[in-house]
């Protein structure tokens, strides 16, 4: 062996070793995740800022996106890797042909959704041929719709405007419709208005909206270990509100950018989920996942907006192997 080849020999070995090469190999996993304004979404920030994450071997990138058709569209088209939305949401998606597989639950409304209304409606019955806005294919929808059906009318028998849910309830705070259904804070700014009321939420309709997180099924099974570090990592966050609520408060006002005392008196329409109720939801055969994307399945199959039924297995199956 030559002078010339053990000097590249031994140049090699050196960037091998090379702290740079070293951090190259050991890169955080990126993950890019799209949600929208809710503080349902909030112990993701708290993961973050908290280095949960981090230790997790992740660099988790948040983005807001109010409509979830579009963070999906983007999820489709490789700019984001997950989505954070509601179950019912995925369900939808999915029977329309988005290649779909939920991760883990985050939290579930508890009075954080509803519909609000002029005072002179007195019940989800007068709102036939009135003004109302809803996001269309959006959770929005969802309930709007499952409100109607109890009281025997469809969304022909309104007059809706497709909105996104923050514009509905300003819409609606300002006098432009005659009801929207959106959540909070825009819930409790409608009640407070000398026109407005919360004609119904979800402290009504318990377990018809819980938040999740999905992402395309190809790219699951790619990083299934990283999921299962990122799962861990975000319920250390959710664990961390109750620890700290002060500074876990502080953390997803300022990042959701709305003041403290509002987060906080919204915090109770909110039941945020821990591992151990993540691991309850997905656990079984009969899940109460699986119910609840047969059930929205079968809803918007009716009412005509799903040309095929969501395959529940393959919806929940990866969520259901990362929670045991």
């Amino acid at each position: 062996m030559n002078a010339i080849t053990r000097l590249a020999i031994a140049s090699a070995v050196a960037i091998t070793l090379s702290p740079a090469a070293g951090s190259y190999a050991n890169a955080a996993q990126k993950l890019t995740i799209a949600h929208s304004t809710w503080i349902g979404y909030g112990a993701l920030y708290i993961a973050k800022e908290k280095g949960f994450f981090e230790k997790a071997g992740l660099d988790v990138d948040l983005k807001i996106i109010e409509a979830s058709s579009d963070a999906l569209a983007a999820m489709q088209g490789g700019q984001i890797d997950v989505v954070a939305s509601t179950v019912d949401n995925f369900s939808l998606f999915a029977g329309n042909g988005a290649d779909l597989s939920l991760l883990l639950t985050l939290d579930e409304s508890s009075g954080g959704d509803g519909i609000v209304a002029q005072k002179d409606i007195a019940t989800v019955a007068d709102l036939k041929g009135r003004t109302v806005g809803v996001q269309k294919g959006s959770v929005s929808q969802f309930l709007l719709s499952q409100a109607l059906d109890k009281a025997g009318l469809t969304i022909d028998d309104i007059k809706a405007i497709d909105m996104k849910s923050g514009d509905a309830g300003a819409a609606f705070v300002a006098g432009s419709i005659d009801a929207a259904v959106t959540w909070q804070p825009w819930l409790g700014k409608a009640a407070a208005s000398n026109s407005g009321k919360v004609l119904i939420d979800t402290k009504s309709m318990p377990g018809l909206i819980v938040d999740a997180l999905a992402t395309r099924t190809d790219f699951a099974k790619e990083h299934t270990g990283d999921f299962k570090a990122f799962a861990k990592a975000y319920f250390e966050g959710v664990d961390f509100m109750k620890e700290d609520p002060e500074a876990a408060n502080e953390i997803i006002a300022r990042n959701l950018k709305m003041s403290k005392e509002t987060l906080e008196g919204n915090l109770s329409d909110v039941r945020f989920f821990t591992a151990k109720d993540n691991a309850d939801f997905f656990a079984g055969t009969d899940s109460p996942a699986s119910k609840l994307v047969t059930n929205a399945g079968k809803f918007y199959h009716r009412i005509g907006v799903l040309r095929g039924t969501p395959d529940v297995g393959k919806l929940v199956g990866l969520a259901s192997e990362l929670a045991n």
